[in-house]
C-alpha cells in the first residue's frame, strides 16, 4: 500500500532547522548564537536558532525563516522545491519517526507551570536558603522576576519577566527535580526561549545595569542592588547560562546604557562575558566588567560567582576586597 504523501505542516513536524543545516553540509555549527550559514567569513556571530529549533533569525538582515524558509534560502529554489527535497530526503527514503521517538527531532513545547507571587513566608525561606538578604528576595518580586508554585509535587521558586519568553524552575527545598526516562536528575528545568536575557523588558526603564549568568546569580544582583541603595538606577539582566548568547537584537535594547557585567570565574563564564561585552559594544552600550578574583571561601577555594559571595565568601578575603562595597555602576 503506498504510503501517504505529507503536507508542509506535517513535514515541519519532522525536521528542524538545525537537520537541514547538516544534511547539506552547510559551514559552520547551528546553535541558538552561531555565524550565518550564508556567510561562513563572517568575524561575528549573527545568526541564532530557537523555538525548539522550527525558527531561525539572521540578525544582520533581519531575515526570519522556518524549516522551509531556510532551504529556500540555501538552496536558492522555491516552495515548492523545498517541500520536494523535504519529501525526497525524509519520506520517500524511510519512514519517518515521531517527533518525541528521536533525538534532534522537534518536541512539543511543555506548558507552562501555574505561577504566583510569593508570600511573605516563601521569600524569608528562599532568603535563608540562598543566604541573601530578605530584601533582595523582596526587590526581585516587587519588580516581577520571582514566582512560586508547584509543579510535579514539589514546591518550586522561578525566574521569569514580563515578556514571558523563557523562566527557569528551582526546587524551593533545594534538591534536584528527580530525573524521567532518559532525562537525569537536574538542578533546574527551563521553558521557553533561552536566547532571549530575562529582564529586558524591565532594564530599558534603567540608566544602569548588572549583566549576570544563571538564576542565582539574578537574585545576588538584586542583593548587591538593595545593599547599596542602588535601586532607582540601577536594574538587574540575566542570560540563562554561559552558553547564551547576547543578540545583536537583544543588544540593540540596551543602545546608550551603561551596563556592568558580573561574570562566572570559569571559562565558560568569562567567555560568554567576553562575547557580551562585544555586542554590546557594538550596539552602543558602555559596558565593563566586575572581577570576584581574589575572594574565596572559608576553605581558601576561589568562589565561583556573585552568589558565593553571600553565601560561602570568607570575611577576610570579601575585607580584603574593598570593591566589593560598591558593585553597582
Amino acid at each position: 500500500m503506498k504510503k501517504p504523501t505529507p503536507n508542509i505542516a506535517e513535514l515541519k513536524t519532522r525536521l528542524r532547522i538545525e537537520d537541514v543545516w547538516r544534511m547539506l553540509h552547510l559551514a559552520g555549527e547551528p546553535a541558538t548564537c552561531c555565524k550565518s550559514p550564508f556567510r561562513p567569513d563572517e568575524k561575528h556571530a549573527s545568526f541564532s536558532i530557537y523555538a525548539e529549533g522550527t525558527r531561525a533569525k539572521d540578525h544582520a538582515t533581519g531575515e526570519t525563516f522556518d524549516v522551509v524558509d531556510f532551504l529556500k534560502k540555501a538552496l536558492d529554489c522555491d516552495t515548492a522545491g523545498a517541500v520536494r527535497w523535504m519529501r525526497e530526503k525524509l519520506w520517500e527514503g524511510c519512514e519517518l519517526p515521531h517527533p518525541s521517538a528521536t533525538r534532534g527531532k522537534m518536541k512539543k513545547a511543555k506548558p507552562w507551570p501555574a505561577m504566583r507571587r510569593g508570600t511573605a513566608e516563601e521569600l524569608a525561606a528562599l532568603a535563608r536558603r540562598r543566604v541573601l538578604p530578605v530584601g533582595a528576595l523582596r526587590l526581585a518580586d516587587e519588580r516581577g522576576f520571582l514566582h512560586f508554585g508547584e509543579q510535579w509535587r514539589h514546591a518550586f521558586w522561578c525566574i521569569t519577566d514580563a515578556a514571558r519568553r523563557c523562566c527557569e524552575l528551582r526546587r524551593a527545598d533545594g534538591e534536584l527535580w528527580p530525573g524521567f526516562g532518559d532525562i537525569p536528575p537536574r538542578k533546574a528545568h527551563c521553558y521557553g526561549d533561552k536566547t532571549w536575557p530575562v529582564g529586558l523588558e524591565e532594564a530599558e526603564a534603567f540608566s544602569k545595569l548588572l549583566l549576570v549568568e544563571g538564576v542565582g546569580d539574578f537574585v545576588a544582583a538584586h542583593a548587591v542592588i538593595d545593599g547599596e541603595g542602588r535601586a532607582e538606577d540601577v536594574a538587574a539582566l540575566c542570560c540563562l547560562g554561559a552558553a547564551v548568547c547576547l543578540t545583536p537584537e537583544a543588544a540593540q535594547r540596551l543602545a546608550g546604557k551603561r551596563v556592568r557585567i558580573i561574570p562566572q570565574m570559569d571559562e565558560p563564564g568569562q567567555k560568554a562575558a567576553r562575547q557580551w561585552a562585544q555586542s554590546l559594544h557594538a550596539a552602543g552600550v558602555t559596558v565593563d566588567g566586575f572581577s570576584l578574583a581574589g575572594i574565596v571561601d572559608a576553605a581558601g577555594a576561589p568562589i565561583k560567582d556573585l552568589g558565593d559571595v553571600f553565601a560561602k565568601a570568607n570575611a577576610a578575603s570579601i575585607r580584603a576586597n574593598p570593591q566589593l562595597l560598591e558593585i553597582c555602576p
